[in-house]
């Protein structure tokens, strides 16, 4: 018995989806702000990065960690949005 259409299982796989890459694009984010803004930023703890006379380097240093949340979000979430995505094709083909 099916109990989600495949309306909601497609949302389901790209919120899903969002998830497993959200992780990720914080770790490009912080990557590409420090290269702009020529700081230097290590995961062991905060330092000086000014971005319009604010300090941000704690938040590029949380940003760096969060990208360690990857490898749990890639592989549960990912998984999860494949088959859901891959079950919503399927019965959007059964519906036809």
């Amino acid at each position: 018995m099916n109990t989600l259409k495949s309306n909601n299982r497609l949302i389901l796989a790209i919120a899903f989806g969002a998830i497993a890459l959200a992780p990720i694009l914080a770790l490009v984010i912080a990557e590409l702000l420090t290269a702009t803004l020529n700081c230097v930023v290590r995961e062991a703890g905060p330092t000086n990065c000014l971005m319009f006379g604010v300090d941000i380097g704690n938040i590029l240093a949380l940003l760096y960690v969060a990208g360690w949340a990857g490898l749990l979000t890639l592989p549960t979430a990912g998984v999860a949005s494949m088959i859901l995505y891959k079950k919503a094709i399927d019965a959007r083909r059964q519906e036809k």
